[in-house]
């Protein structure tokens, strides 16, 4: 038997996305559905609990209305060997006309359920309301049969720590995995500006044991490896754990790849893999780029959003609060007259303040796409916003991981008043949380010494 451990989680439009890979559909329609599984093991009553995604792109579908809403029906059938329905899940879905106009836009919708041990096919159907065209794939599915050495491989287009009590309930978009958050997604893209992917593996070690683990990025179609990362030595205890990780992959050209895990036990090896896609520059960046002049009169509310939410940094109280109740012309106004009072040039058709701050935001989603936290743009980390608020440091300090001693950077600032910021990667995940600083308008822990340790402490201090 199957049965349902979830309810449905929906994944909402990817804007960028790209469209699905070639293949033909098992039934109406021409556009490509793309159907993929992953499987975790949970020894009691030898359940395999599956993760399923479906991406939808938007060119299954037709508008409803003429303000270009349209709908779709998403369809979930679980049948075993013997054809005997055992799960079945439906949910709707209405897609903004502004996304369904969005070049090579897509939905990725999610799914789950537990299986005994046996052999099933999974049937997703899209319904498209305004035409009734459907499209459906099948995928096989063998349910572990017995302790397997490790799960599937879960991509990551995100991973974070659930940080407390109140950060225990996946968002919109993500699976809650274990101590940690994940922005899960089948064959996810990649671009050269969020060129970061994250994996997540569970291995299933009978006694406790240390298995070295290890990355390969090749190409799509085999070969030789392209990217290898050192391997890591990670405990499990007995019964087993996960390893989880973000590769950061700027500069691989546009293709499909391969992406590999290599887990090497203390008598047990196992390679997992799943694909992925690195696009070109032609996806749109975490924060909608501002060339100098007006630029706002020709930008969708989206875009308008995206200039708006960094500038919490330098805005005034006055100026708090104001713009989330405007018309999206009103938001446009808000923007040029926020731009206009900075402007150092009053009457040129350059404001070299918004030019600055903005190239600031785009470099820091760049630069500060924190590992751990993936989900979350680069201009929202803390490293982020004091490279925003300050720019660069003049002089900085990185210290990775050595010994008992986790990973952390110091940057200090020179130009006038002296001032540093100590950053530590508790997560290890490439997350730097700032801990201390001698800048009274920035927050610091009172036990950061602590955190850092004496010898790391003396570091800081003699930087």
């Amino acid at each position: 038997m199957l049965r349902k451990t979830l309810g449905t989680v929906a994944v909402l439009a990817v804007l960028s996305a790209a469209s699905a890979a070639p293949q033909t559909p098992d039934g109406g329609g021409s556009a490509a559905l793309e159907v993929g599984v992953v499987r975790f093991y949970r020894p009691a009553g030898t359940q395999t609990l599956v993760d399923g995604f479906c991406r939808v792109p938007f060119t299954l579908l037709d508008p409803l209305s003429p303000d270009g809403v349209a709908a779709y029906r998403v369809t979930v059938s679980v049948r075993d060997s013997a054809n005997l329905e055992l799960v079945t899940q439906t949910w709707a879905r209405t897609v903004p006309g502004r996304m369904l106009s969005a070049v090579r836009g897509s939905a990725l919708e999610h799914f789950t359920f537990a299986a005994n041990p046996g052999a099933y096919t999974v049937e997703v159907t899209v319904r498209d309301s305004a035409t009734g065209r459907v499209i459906r794939r099948h995928t096989p599915l063998v349910a572990f049969a017995q302790t397997p050495a490790a799960s599937d491989l879960l991509l990551a287009t995100a991973i974070r720590p659930v940080t407390g009590s109140g950060d225990s309930t996946a968002r919109p978009g993500e699976l809650r995995k274990g101590s940690v958050i994940i922005e899960a997604a089948d064959r996810p893209l990649l671009t050269p500006r969020e060129a970061q992917l994250g994996y997540y593996v569970e291995w299933y070690a009978v006694t406790a044991e240390t298995a070295a683990v290890s990355v390969r990025i090749g190409p799509g179609s085999g070969g030789a490896p392209i990217v290898t990362t050192a391997a890591q030595r990670i405990p499990f205890a007995a019964g087993g754990g996960a390893t989880r990780g973000m590769v950061d992959l700027a500069g691989l050209p546009p293709g499909e790849y391969s992406f590999e895990v290599v887990v090497q036990g203390r008598d047990t090896a196992v390679t997992r893999e799943a694909p992925f896609r690195m696009g070109g520059m032609d996806a749109g960046p975490p924060v909608a780029e501002v060339d100098p002049g007006d630029k706002f009169a020709v930008m969708s509310e989206a875009q308008l959003d995206t200039l708006y939410a960094p500038l919490v940094y330098i805005m005034t109280s006055d100026e708090v609060g104001m713009y989330n109740t405007l018309t999206p012309e009103g938001k446009r106004n808000f923007l040029r007259q926020f731009w206009a009072k900075r402007d150092p040039t009053a009457g040129t058709p350059r404001n070299e303040a918004q030019e600055d701050y903005y190239g600031r935001i785009g470099e820091a989603n760049r630069r500060f796409r924190e590992g751990g936290t993936a989900d979350i743009p680069g201009w929202r980390t803390d490293r982020g916003r004091i490279f925003i608020k300050y720019g660069p440091a003049q002089e900085t300090l990185q210290r990775p991981q050595a010994g008992n001693t986790l990973p952390y950077e110091v940057w200090k600032y020179t130009r006038g008043r002296l001032v540093k910021f100590v950053f530590l990667d508790q997560t290890q995940f490439g997350n730097y949380a700032l801990i201390w600083t001698d800048d009274r308008r920035e927050p610091s822990r009172p036990n950061w010494q602590s955190l850092l340790g004496p010898e790391a402490v003396q570091d800081v201090e003699r930087f």
